[in-house]
């Protein structure tokens, strides 16, 4: 049994190209330093004694850099390349954080934070289209799941050694955030050398031609769709702690026990899922685990147990599992005829608009009533469910990712200077 797990593992694993190893390395190294914005709001109000609700604006101007980083990055990563890009980016961010913890106005602060926003967000969009530009069709799902993997695997070490760090003074936080960020983008440039990703000439003509995506009313449904889950899911985040507190009496260090079985859980299962489930229907299969997740969430009001929690917050991950992965993947291989900078840029604007928009509803809910939060929740995710099989019906381009396009053998991309 132990063999034939180990070979599904392997099997996981096998096949993506070279170079997405090291994007995701490069992702991982950089959400080892993830540790500014969860302690953003701690930092603004017991080092700099701002009030909560400024400290919440404060971070509502890192979200609103986020969008204009998601859109700018979708943008600039087609016209100067996707890895030169990220890269340059990741270099720029670093010193960013540094400057933080030098000013004391919030006004100060607050266009720091949305510029330093602005360009680390750019990086996401730029590593999605990289990734798309470099992986064949039938592998994008298991490539996009390694990312995560990378990201979720960093982020399990970022905000452990926040805390630890806070408690010694909360300036470290900014500087070894800036750490890992140079780091990430040196490994980028030590395995590219700032090098451009080419395309035969067909594709990249189609690229330089090709209308916005939000022509496209498949994916503009897609984005409308995901916008409304994101929403629902962005409490984990908000509301989800605050719940956690009061309804389960969880302290500091079970809420954190809390985030890291969702990080644990997909880390250990999120490839082998993917890899499982290659061939179902990628529209209805999204449509399913956005429904799953808000299910994770609705169960919250129905028990009190430690026990229960952990239920509900692993039916939760196996709803993100199915969600978040393979609508990366819907992306990718939508825009496969060129365009993936754009196409990508979207999708990260749609969940950076989410970051903003969601915890700010959900807390003005929660405060009225909180388990009507999760109510909620439930209602949103029948009609995503519904919705995205309403989009799926009417899908008339195949996107599945085993339904390889037939210039992808001819397009192999390659590395070039230029």
């Amino acid at each position: 049994m132990i063999s034939a797990a180990l070979t599904r593992y392997r099997n996981a694993y096998a096949g993506l190209p070279r170079e997405v190893w090291w994007l995701a390395f490069a992702l991982f190294v950089n959400r080892c330093g993830t540790m500014v914005l969860p302690f953003l709001t701690l930092y603004l109000t017991q080092r700099l004694g701002m009030s909560e609700s400024l400290a919440g604006r404060m971070v509502s101007v890192y979200g609103l850099g986020a969008v204009c980083g998601a859109y700018l990055g979708g943008r600039l990563a087609e016209r100067f390349g996707a890895i030169r890009f990220q890269t340059v980016c990741m270099f720029a961010a670093a010193p960013g954080f540094t400057l933080i913890p030098l000013w004391q106005s919030w006004q100060a602060i607050a266009i720091n934070l949305f510029l330093v926003s602005m360009v680390a967000e750019a990086v996401r969009p730029a590593n999605a289209a990289a990734v798309t530009q470099l992986t064949p069709p039938d592998k994008r799902l298991r490539a996009f799941a390694l990312q995560r993997l990378a990201a979720n695997f960093g982020f399990s070490f970022g905000p452990a050694l926040g805390g630890l760090l806070a408690t010694i003074d909360f300036q470290w936080l900014f500087f070894v955030d800036a750490l890992t960020t140079a780091l990430a983008a040196g490994a980028l440039l030590a395995a590219f050398r700032l090098r451009q990703i080419a395309r035969v000439g067909h594709l990249a003509q189609a690229a330089s031609d090709a209308p916005s995506p939000l022509t496209d009313r498949v994916f503009a449904g897609f984005l409308l769709l995901m916008l409304v889950n994101s929403m629902v899911f962005f409490q984990f985040g908000s509301t989800y702690p605050l719940y956690l507190k009061d309804h389960f009496g969880f302290d500091t260090k079970w809420i954190g026990a809390m985030f890291a079985v969702n990080t644990s859980v997909i880390v250990l299962f999120e490839m082998l899922l993917v890899d499982a489930i290659q061939a179902w229907p990628l529209l209805r299969t999204i449509g399913w685990g956005c429904l799953i997740s808000c299910v994770g969430f609705g169960m919250l009001p129905f028990g009190q147990s430690a026990p229960y929690a952990v239920l509900a917050m692993l039916v939760l991950t196996m709803g993100e599992m199915l969600s978040l992965a393979l609508s990366t993947g819907f992306v990718a291989n939508r825009s496969r005829r060129g365009n993936e900078g754009a196409y990508m840029g979207w999708y990260m604007v749609m969940l950076a608009t989410a970051t903003v928009a969601g915890p700010a509803i959900g807390s003005a809910i929660y405060q009225v009533r909180p388990a009507a939060v999760w109510y909620v929740a439930v209602s949103v995710g029948v009609a995503v469910l519904a919705g995205f099989q309403w989009l799926a019906r009417r899908e008339t381009r195949p996107s599945e990712m085993h339904d390889a396009p037939p210039e992808w053998p001819e397009a192999m991309p390659q590395l070039h200077d230029a």
